[in-house]
């Protein structure tokens, strides 16, 4: 068996099947199949007013798809 021994640990952010688990785990039975593209950016100078702004992610990892699911 691994064991595994963190001295802190800090989570900023559980989003969609995100999970902590502590002990002996055993998930069975749960998928999920998702993707997040997140931007962050910041406004630099003096006196800055943003206004109906548009956002863009450059996402190059070029991989996007629909996952299989089967029919029972």
């Amino acid at each position: 068996m691994v064991r595994i021994q963190f001295q802190s640990i800090h989570i900023d952010n559980l989003e969609n099947s995100s999970s902590v688990n502590k002990g002996t785990n055993r998930i069975v039975g749960k998928r999920d199949f998702s993707k997040n593209n997140q931007g962050l950016g910041a406004v630099h100078g003096e006196r800055n007013v943003i206004i109906g702004g548009k956002h863009a992610v450059d996402d190059g990892d070029h991989f996007d798809y629909k996952p299989f699911i089967r029919k029972s």
